[in-house]
């Protein structure tokens, strides 16, 4: 555990000197950010999407940590596909253009500054996590997500949290976290608050302590990918990629997913 510690160590501080260049470059727009004219109804639905994911959070707290199974992720699935349509359906009665009011044109999707943010971010994320995971203690449980995949080896379950964790997830969490509540803490508090605000909650909604650093770090990166490209495209790919590695970790080096 200390070696790997150390490793992330040395590639973190190596990121560190990419992105003392790349984040000025993120604030500097070069793509120009989507600016949409939130108003409080959707300040309102907003909040009131983010505290209902708080309150099943905390309505969880202190209790066992439920298992996760093939009946629950398809229960998460059909609702993380019912936010996303619910999100879009409510934006389009406000008359928003959601390929305007998030940036979802072919232009914001650039594979090779997006593949450049993930790399220079996952050794923060790993190395912040690694330690978190070390202080909480030996008996810490992974995410319940990546404990179901250690225990299971059928192709229907790996496809199932494929599903979940590549497509679903990025996607609806993308929308509402940085798309909506990104785009509005923006616009009313600046930048660097919206990005430690929107990073916070992100985390938080996830449930698991140990996560709660690398969660926050991760976020940050989304939240700046975005700045970036001004393209929604540009966070939900990089959160995939991201959820894509988490995942063939655990099935290929189940070692480092514990």
């Amino acid at each position: 555990m200390i070696l790997q510690i150390s490793l992330l160590l040395i590639a973190a501080a190596i990121s560190l000197v990419f992105l003392r260049r790349a984040v000025p470059r993120a604030f500097s727009n070069p793509c120009g950010f989507p600016e949409a004219r939130w108003t409080w109804p959707e300040n309102v639905f907003t909040a009131g999407l983010v505290l209902s994911f708080l309150a099943l959070v905390a309505a969880a707290a202190g209790r066992p940590a439920g298992r996760v199974d093939m009946g629950s992720l398809g229960a998460n699935l059909v609702l993380y596909v019912a936010l996303a349509l619910l999100v879009v359906g409510f934006l389009v009665f406000r008359n928003f253009k959601i390929r305007e009011t998030f940036g979802l044109g072919a232009r914001g999707w650039n594979w090779r500054v997006i593949a450049g943010w993930l790399a220079m971010f996952l050794p923060l994320v790993y190395f912040v996590q690694s330690l978190s995971y070390a202080l909480s203690g030996p008996d810490q449980a992974p995410q319940a997500i990546v404990d179901f995949l250690l225990v299971s080896s059928g192709w229907q379950a790996r496809a199932a949290v494929f599903g979940m964790a590549v497509i679903a997830a990025p996607v609806t969490e993308e929308l509402i976290f940085r798309g909506c509540l990104y785009g509005m803490l923006r616009k009313s508090c600046g930048r660097a608050p919206a990005i430690a605000i929107s990073s916070i909650l992100f985390a938080l909604i996830h449930g698991h302590l140990p996560s709660l650093p690398g969660l926050i770090v991760l976020a940050a990166g989304l939240a700046l990918v975005y700045e970036r490209c001004g393209s929604l495209w540009a966070p939900i790919s990089m959160h995939a990629a991201f959820n894509g590695l988490t995942i063939m970790a655990a099935i290929f080096w189940p070692d480092l997913a514990q």
